[in-house]
């Protein structure tokens, strides 16, 4: 006989189960390192105290033996180092041995001008910073391959005339001129020649060279004339004369020393043709050097 199905018992589902009656599952107990162990926190250390300072005896024994910026930089160290370090007896040796002209400012002590504790110090300082701004001067920003000069020579009638253009670097230095401004033309194989009678002389500098596109620039060195006696002496002399002038330079915007152009003409030969012609820039009878030259020319052509 089979049951009636609704006597079988159903199986519960595991939703509707009581938690109780599911069985948990214990959880595992970590261990950490704090549980078996013990840290002990490490012993605070005092803070060591900063070291004493030099004693005053052992800077003035080292002072002595400083130059002047090792004085100044040490007196810049603290308070009592500049005590140490500026005292007037220090620099009073720098002072005899650097500059012992210097001491003649100081004839009392007690002026008004130099009332300080190092007044030495101060008179080192000053003319310390004297001998630093001397300077050497600056190389020229022109050059001789930047320029050429134009010379011309006419006689007083303008039937005779010496032109030429030269280029500054071609033009051959003279004898024992190395490093003047002073340079010669050699025209000897152009059998030129100047009559007698008086001459002018036009020396033009040209830039000829462009930079960044600028127009060429001149500037009159010389216009000037040379006196019919000294061409007739010229001419006279046996085998070689020469007969030339010299003119003030205009001076440049700046100032300066007074500078001198000249130009001279040396004849040869039974017809006394033109052998050389000679260009210079003379200060106090003297010539200048080439870059003291260019110097000059640069104020004008730059």
């Amino acid at each position: 006989m089979r049951p009636h199905p609704s006597s079988i018992p159903r199986p519960v589902p595991p939703a509707a189960q009581s938690s109780s009656s599911i069985p948990q599952r214990p959880h595992p107990v970590r261990a950490t390192a704090a549980s078996h162990f013990h840290l002990a926190a490490a012993p605070s250390t005092a803070q060591r105290p900063d070291p004493s300072p030099p004693p005053w005896e052992a800077l003035h024994l080292v002072a002595p033996f400083l130059d002047a910026a090792s004085l100044a930089a040490a007196s810049c160290v603290s308070t009592s180092w500049h005590t140490a370090f500026a005292a007037d007896d220090l620099w009073a040796r720098l002072c005899a041995q650097h500059f012992p002209s210097a001491l003649g400012l100081l004839p009392d002590t007690d002026s008004d001008r130099w009332c300080s504790s190092s007044p030495h110090r101060r008179l080192f300082k000053l003319f310390r910073s004297a001998s630093v701004r001397c300077r050497a001067l600056p190389a020229p920003r022109l050059a001789l391959v930047d320029v050429s000069f134009a010379v011309d020579v006419v006689t007083a009638g303008g039937d005779s005339t010496l032109s030429f253009l030269v280029a500054a670097d071609k033009a051959a230095h003279v004898e024992n001129s190395a490093g003047l401004f002073l340079f010669g033309v050699d025209l000897s194989g152009r059998n030129g020649a100047i009559g007698p009678g008086e001459w002018r002389v036009r020396w033009t500098a040209v830039r000829t060279a462009a930079r960044r596109g600028e127009e060429p620039a001149a500037l009159l060195m010389m216009d000037a004339k040379v006196p019919a006696a000294r061409v007739a002496g010229a001419i006279a002399f046996g085998g070689r004369g020469e007969a030339g002038v010299s003119a003030r330079l205009p001076a440049p915007g700046c100032g300066g020393a007074k500078l001198d152009a000249e130009v001279v003409v040396e004849l040869a030969g039974e017809e006394k043709g033109v052998g050389k012609v000679r260009l210079g820039v003379m200060c106090e009878c003297r010539y200048v050097c080439a870059d003291e030259g260019l110097r000059y020319l640069q104020h004008f052509l730059l």
